[in-house]
C-alpha cells in the first residue's frame, strides 16, 4: 500500500531502463447482463510471470480496460465507489478495497443503463502493466480482447486477381493489366467498399506508390482501396511512368516478377489472397543432369505466377560459345495446366533435356516467353546460363578432374573445397562427384583424397 501511496501523490522518478513486461491476461470473457442493472461484467485472469517465465510482484502490478478501436476506458467516481475522480490505471489498491474493481473481474455499473449510450459497440480488452522499482509504469502486456457479439471467425475469401499481361509501351513507360473481382471463388459478391489490394516485387517486396510517381496520391500508398481510380493508376491497370525500362541494363525496378495480393477487410477481421505472380523474366537455372553430349535447361518457377490465356510457350535458344551456331528449340509447353481457372492458367515454366552436343564444348542458354495480347507478341529473355560439358579431347574429363585441367591432382582438391565453401569456380560438378552418390558434398572430397593416394584408382 505504501509503494501505491507515494504514486498517488506524484512521487515519480525516470523510468528504470530495464522494464519488466508482464505477460498477457488470460481467459478474458465479457458478461452482458442483458437489461439496465447494471451488473454487466469483464472476466478475466492476470499473469503471475512475466513474458520470459519470472514471477511478478502482484501489488506492483495493474491493468488498464479498452474498447472498440483500442480506445482506453476512463472510470469515474460517479460510478465507482471508492475512486477519487477519474481513473484509466487501476492499481493494486483498488481492487484490494474495492468489490467492484478486483483481479479477476470488474463489473460495469450503470453502463449500460436506461439514459446512458452503450460504451462500446464490438469488444472490450484488458492491458496489464507492471510499475518499475520507482513506482512509474514501465512494460505492458497486449490488449487481449472479449466481442460483445462472436466475432467473425471466417470471412468469406476475395478471388485470386487476374493477371493478364505486362507491357512496355515506349520510352521508360511499361503497362501492367490485371483484374480484382468483387466475389469470391464461387462468384458470390463481396463488399467493395471492403477490398484492397497490393502490388509486390520479386521476392515478395511491398512496392510503394509515390505523389512523385503518381502525382494525383497525395501521400505515399502501398495498399489502394478497390475504388481507387487515381491518373496511371486504377483497379484494373498501372502504368509506370518516369521509370527505368524493365529490360534497360541499369536499375530496372524489378527483374524477375510483378504481383498482387488482394485482401477482404471487415472490422479487425481481414483474410488475404495468395500472391499471384506474372512472372516476366523465366528464371533460368543452373544447367542440371550434365553429360558429355546433354544438359537439362529447367525454368520451373515457383507456385502462384500467373500469365494470361493467351500464353503461347516457350522458345528455347543455345548457343555455341566457341563458334556461336544457335540452336532455337521452338515452342516448349509448359509443363502442365493445374489451374485452368477462366481467365488464366497456372504457369509452373518448363524443363528441357538439350541432346546431341559436343562433348568439352561449352554452350550459353536462354529462353524466351511467348505470350499474345490481341495481335501483339510480347517476349522476355530469361538471364544467360552458361554450362561447359565434360569430355572432349585425347585426355577426356576424369572423374575427380574438378578444375578442368585434364588430370586429378592436389589442385582439385582445393577447388573442390572451394566450391563447398560458396566459391563460384566453374567447378565441374559430374567430376566432383566422385563418390557416385549424386551432388556433391564434403564426402566426394575424402572420396577425392582416397583416389590420389591409391594412384587415381
Amino acid at each position: 500500500m505504501r509503494k501505491i501511496f507515494f504514486l498517488l501523490l506524484g512521487v515519480l522518478a525516470t523510468a528504470n531502463a530495464f522494464a519488466i513486461t508482464p505477460a498477457d491476461p488470460t481467459e478474458v470473457t465479457w458478461h452482458d447482463c442483458g437489461d439496465e442493472s447494471g451488473m454487466s461484467y469483464l472476466n478475466f485472469t492476470l499473469p503471475t510471470v512475466d513474458v520470459d517465465g519470472n514471477l511478478l510482484d502482484f501489488e506492483m502490478m495493474g491493468y488498464r480496460i479498452y474498447i472498440d478501436d483500442d480506445q482506453i476506458f476512463t472510470f469515474n467516481s460517479a460510478q465507482y465507489d471508492g475512486l477519487w475522480g477519474s481513473e484509466t490505471n487501476i492499481y493494486y489498491h483498488y481492487w484490494d478495497e474495492a468489490s467492484d474493481l478486483r483481479s479477476n473481474r470488474v463489473y460495469f455499473y450503470r453502463t449500460n443503463a436506461e439514459g446512458f449510450d452503450r460504451f462500446f459497440e464490438n469488444r472490450i480488452g484488458i492491458q496489464v502493466f507492471y510499475l518499475n522499482n520507482n513506482f512509474s509504469i514501465g512494460g505492458t502486456s497486449n490488449i487481449v480482447y472479449a466481442y460483445l457479439d462472436s466475432p467473425v471467425t471466417e470471412l468469406p475469401k476475395p478471388m485470386n486477381p487476374v493477371i493478364d499481361y505486362w507491357e512496355e509501351a515506349w520510352g521508360d513507360s511499361q503497362n501492367f493489366m490485371f483484374t480484382v473481382w468483387p466475389y469470391t471463388e464461387d462468384w458470390e459478391p463481396l463488399d467493395e467498399d471492403c477490398l484492397s489490394w497490393s502490388l509486390f516485387l520479386d521476392n515478395d517486396e511491398l512496392f510503394v506508390f509515390t505523389p512523385e510517381e503518381f502525382p494525383s496520391l497525395t501521400e505515399p500508398l502501398s495498399e489502394v482501396p478497390l475504388g481507387l481510380n487515381a491518373g496511371n493508376l486504377s483497379n484494373t491497370e498501372i502504368w509506370f511512368e518516369n521509370r527505368q525500362a524493365i529490360t534497360a541494363t541499369e536499375n530496372p525496378f524489378f527483374t524477375w516478377r510483378i504481383g498482387m495480393q488482394v485482401y477482404y477487410t471487415v472490422g479487425d477481421q481481414r483474410v488475404s489472397t495468395d500472391i499471384c505472380y506474372l512472372e516476366v523474366f523465366p528464371q533460368m537455372h543452373e544447367a542440371a543432369e550434365v553429360s558429355s553430349t546433354s544438359f537439362l535447361a529447367d525454368w520451373s518457377s515457383e507456385p502462384n505466377c500467373y500469365q494470361h490465356a493467351g500464353f503461347l510457350g516457350y522458345d528455347l535458344y543455345v548457343i555455341d560459345k566457341a563458334t556461336g551456331d544457335t540452336t532455337v528449340i521452338a515452342d516448349v509447353p509448359f509443363l502442365t495446366q493445374d489451374d485452368p481457372n477462366w481467365g488464366k492458367i497456372n504457369i509452373p515454366g518448363s524443363t528441357y533435356l538439350v541432346e546431341d552436343l559436343t562433348p568439352g564444348a561449352t554452350y550459353q542458354y536462354y529462353v524466351v516467353s511467348r505470350h499474345q495480347w490481341g495481335q501483339s507478341v510480347v517476349s522476355i529473355p530469361s538471364v544467360v546460363r552458361e554450362v561447359t560439358l565434360p569430355g572432349g579431347d585425347d585426355h577426356g574429363y576424369e572423374l575427380g578432374d574438378v578444375n578442368h585441367d585434364h588430370s586429378v591432382s592436389i589442385a582439385d582438391v582445393t577447388a573442390l573445397i572451394d566450391y563447398l565453401l560458396g566459391g563460384d569456380n566453374g567447378a565441374c560438378l559430374i567430376c566432383a562427384d566422385v563418390n557416385g552418390e549424386g551432388g556433391v558434398t564434403i564426402a566426394d572430397v575424402t572420396a577425392l583424397i582416397d583416389k590420389l593416394l591409391s594412384g587415381g584408382n
